[in-house]
């Protein structure tokens, strides 16, 4: 019996040791496997029992599982100690300083051309326009037969248009059906005609592209807007009443405005549209040639020809259209010198045009 006391007063003096030694939960539970498990150290040593006198084996029980019982409560406690000491870290490693300032949330906003575009699509709406949108790739026969643009003319030159190549061609050939990058959102108004029914009232907005230098006032992509009206008494009065509000609503009621004749294939008769110059207010600089205007607009009453090619009877319907590069307005609206900075994605330059402005 003195033998097998000792043995058990000697394993709890030692697992006590243990486990205060033990640095985490798993290393505790690791020591419980050890002492308590099947094949524990108490286990098998409380096993040896049967080998006890029968006098004295009631004693010797009563010992082992007193040293059980100690044991399994100073595990516990040991494993509530770490879990309060890992939370307690936890939380001091996650603890916020209420007091310190927060970190500030950069917040975008429109591109200077998107904010100019949005403003369009305000005016022209309260105008009665709706948005007609159509794709940015086109054929020859969207994008120039059906506007009255015939084969010879200089803008179907290769080095004009950007064609789309045929499949496995070495050297590059241009796609055997003339598929092509539009070079104006005009196809759209054919698109328009033939998808819905006079009276129509559209806006056009989109990307185009074209061969063009890379310079201060030009790019290979850039943005247009276009208007088309159709309606049996249309006339060029209404679209001259129409170009008039549209300048005033987006440049201040004191611009002045002129129409001019022009030239456009798909438009007869043509006109160009001018405001007074937004840098000289029309005293004449260098900004407009010394001229006080600016011309922001090309218009005209559509051909019959492209009426009827959008499934239109000129004899019973007519229109008007005029069409303006974004980009050109967006530059005239804020002064900016160069077309390139537009397309620079420089934080520098966007972050000054907020939107709003």
């Amino acid at each position: 019996m003195s033998d097998l006391a000792d043995r058990l007063q000697q394993l709890q003096t030692d697992a006590l040791a243990q486990l205060a030694a033990a640095a985490d939960a798993p290393a505790v539970e690791g020591l419980r496997a050890s002492l308590l498990g099947r094949s524990g150290r108490l286990t098998l040593l409380l096993r040896g029992l049967g080998e006890v006198d029968a006098a004295e084996r009631p004693a010797a029980g009563k010992l082992g599982n007193g040293v059980r019982e100690a044991l399994e409560t100073a595990i516990s406690d040991r494993l509530v100690s770490l879990t309060a000491a890992d939370a307690g870290a936890r939380l001091a490693a996650e603890a916020l300083d209420m007091s310190a300032p927060g970190r500030p949330w950069r917040v975008g906003h429109l591109h200077p051309s998107m904010t100019v575009e949005r403003d369009f699509r305000e005016i022209f709406h309260a105008f009665g326009f709706e948005v007609f949108e159509g794709p940015e790739i086109e054929t020859e026969a969207m994008n120039f037969q059906a506007l009255n643009i015939p084969p010879d003319h200089p803008s179907r030159d290769l080095w004009d248009t950007l064609y789309v190549a045929e499949p496995g061609m070495q050297p590059p050939q241009p796609a055997a059906d003339g598929t092509i990058l539009r070079t104006h959102t005009s196809p759209v108004q054919i698109r328009a005609m033939r998808a819905l029914q006079p009276p129509i009232r559209v806006i056009m907005p989109g990307r185009c592209f074209r061969h063009e230098a890379v310079d201060a006032s030009h790019n290979f992509e850039f943005f247009q807007v276009e208007g088309l009206v159709v309606d049996r008494d249309t006339s060029l009065a209404d679209l001259k009443g129409t170009l008039e509000e549209f300048a005033r609503a987006l440049y201040g009621e004191a611009t002045r405005t002129r129409f001019r004749p022009g030239y456009y294939p798909f438009t007869e008769p043509s006109v160009a549209f001018d405001i007074s110059c937004l840098v000289c207010g029309g005293s004449g600089c260098a900004a407009c040639g010394q001229s006080g205007w600016m011309t922001i607009l090309g218009a005209g009453m559509v051909h019959p020809s492209v009426l009827r090619a959008g499934g239109v009877d000129p004899d019973q319907f007519q229109g008007y259209a005029f069409g303006m590069g974004l980009d050109r307005i967006t530059l005239l609206r804020h002064g900016i010198p160069d077309l390139r900075l537009l397309m620079s994605a420089d934080l520098r330059f966007l972050e000054q045009f907020p939107a709003g402005r």
